[in-house]
């Protein structure tokens, strides 16, 4: 059976302590009541996305990153470089 929020396999979970701080334990609470799931499952779910960033492809991070005109593709190096 998979799990509603996340689509993951249910599964048996590995039980963890972590300390936070007021600030971000505030956050964590409000945030998981916000989006209507527990705060465990809110952590899981940022842990996935911060995976996701990790194993992303980092040349699609540049995309939009450079401004170029028309026509600027036979002067790619005098537009990035410059």
């Amino acid at each position: 059976m998979a799990n509603k929020q996340t689509n993951h396999p249910a599964g048996k979970k590995i039980r963890k302590l972590y300390h936070l701080d007021p600030e971000d334990a505030r956050f964590v609470r409000e945030q998981a009541r916000q989006k209507g799931v527990s705060e465990s499952e809110l952590v899981r779910l940022a842990i996935r996305a911060y995976q996701k960033k990790l194993d992303g492809d980092p040349f699609l991070e540049l995309l939009g990153s450079v401004e170029a005109g028309v026509n600027q593709a036979s002067r790619h190096d005098e537009v990035i470089y410059d």
